[in-house]
């Protein structure tokens, strides 16, 4: 039955869905102006994810979008809310370790999902803030502690957000941070707040050190997957992928490979309908996406950067 007949107009049915959205992401806005402006950008946005995955659907896209905390955002201001994140490469790295993995040695697992092993710790959410680096760090630094002790303790994103301050926030420099500190405290004795404030960092309050941080080769998605397979990666890829993802395998071939938003490569897989993946961690929420996490597709010529700058530590 179509909405007139059932006396519904479309107007109608655009309202119910500006104020179920609303209320599903608690936005609230300052006036009735702003309102009206971010429905109008939100419908825009809705029409993309609506086209897309009428070709989800029919089994021409890898992936289905949806709506998220995003799609009330314009492009350009979703672009300068994750810009920052991780920017791009200097001399500032020229310094750091190279992974030696072996490529001849023995075939990695044909999948790994770190999750089921207890090495992830739950996903959460940075907030309005680019701190994306600061959760890739400490959480390849979780992860890793747990496979050489078998322990998983909660580390401090924000001991990273005060302590860590450089012109860039990378997550190779939070690395470096910590094992120039000697360690970075418990998330339990340092909570995450989101700005950053004065560094109140705590040697009695450590929860792991690093002896050192090591990048895997650069986009060779083989040695990743073979790093990945010893434990989580901490990597970076392009905003491109998270705007309006809500499941799948995300293969878009116009990401860009320009890496600034930092993830937590957890695992890897084989999809039987779109092909291999990888298992990234984000820190969007549980909300975003599935369930906090993105599956990557791998092996398809370093889609969104994601082998351009990949670490890990050594505990």
């Amino acid at each position: 039955m179509g909405y007139a007949l059932a006396g519904i107009t479309l107007a109608d049915v655009r309202a119910a869905e500006w104020d179920s959205y609303k209320l599903e992401f608690n936005k609230n806005y300052e006036d009735e102006s702003e309102d009206r402006l971010r429905m109008q950008v939100f419908q825009a946005n809705k029409q993309i994810i609506d086209a897309h995955n009428e070709r989800w659907a029919a089994g021409e896209e890898s992936y289905e979008m949806g709506v998220n905390h995003f799609t009330d955002l314009l492009e350009k201001e979703f672009d300068e809310l994750i810009t920052g994140n991780d920017g791009s490469r200097d001399d500032e790295e020229a310094d750091e370790d190279t992974s030696d993995v072996e490529l001849n040695s023995e075939p990695h697992p044909y999948d790994v999902d770190w999750r089921k092993l207890g090495a992830v710790t739950p996903v959460q959410h940075q907030g309005h803030f680019n701190n994306s680096w600061a959760f890739a760090a400490a959480g390849a630094v979780e992860s890793r502690k747990f496979v050489a002790s078998g322990r998983l303790v909660k580390l401090s994103k924000q001991n990273l957000v005060d302590c860590c301050r450089t012109k860039h926030k990378r997550t190779f420099n939070a690395l470096k941070c910590i094992k120039r500190k000697r360690g970075i405290d418990t998330e339990a004795s340092y909570p995450y707040r989101g700005p950053a404030g004065r560094c109140r960092f705590k040697k009695k309050l450590v929860g792991a050190k690093i002896r050192r941080h090591l990048q895997s080769p650069l986009g060779n998605e083989l040695a990743l997957a073979h790093n990945v397979a010893a434990g989580p990666v901490a990597a970076v890829i392009s905003r491109d992928a998270l705007r309006f993802y809500k499941s799948g395998v995300y293969h878009n071939t116009s990401c860009s490979k320009a890496p600034d938003y930092a993830v937590l490569i957890v695992g890897y897989g084989h999809c039987e309908n779109y092909g291999d993946y990888w298992l990234l961690k984000t820190s969007l929420g549980a909300t975003w996406g599935e369930q906090g996490y993105l599956r990557l597709a791998r092996n398809r010529h370093n889609i969104c950067g994601i082998a351009s700058r990949a670490y890990y530590p050594v505990i």
